[in-house]
């Protein structure tokens, strides 16, 4: 599954930290949503991978296992 859009992307020294739990650039928030997702694909036997390009987007793959 690939979720795509067209927004402002995710600046390369921020790709590096987004799984890592109450990593967040919001004022408001717990950090803890994109580190939960990977730890439950994860133990499901899957992975989600995310690409970014500053001023272009962000494309998240979730790959399931079957």
């Amino acid at each position: 599954l690939t979720v795509a859009d067209t927004g402002t992307g995710i600046p390369e020294n921020q790709l590096d930290r987004i799984f890592r739990p109450f990593f967040t650039t919001k004022t408001r928030g717990t950090g803890l949503g994109l580190a939960v997702c990977q730890k439950i694909m994860q133990a499901q036997g899957g992975s989600i991978v995310v690409s970014s390009e500053v001023g272009r987007g962000t494309e998240v793959t979730l790959s399931f296992p079957y």
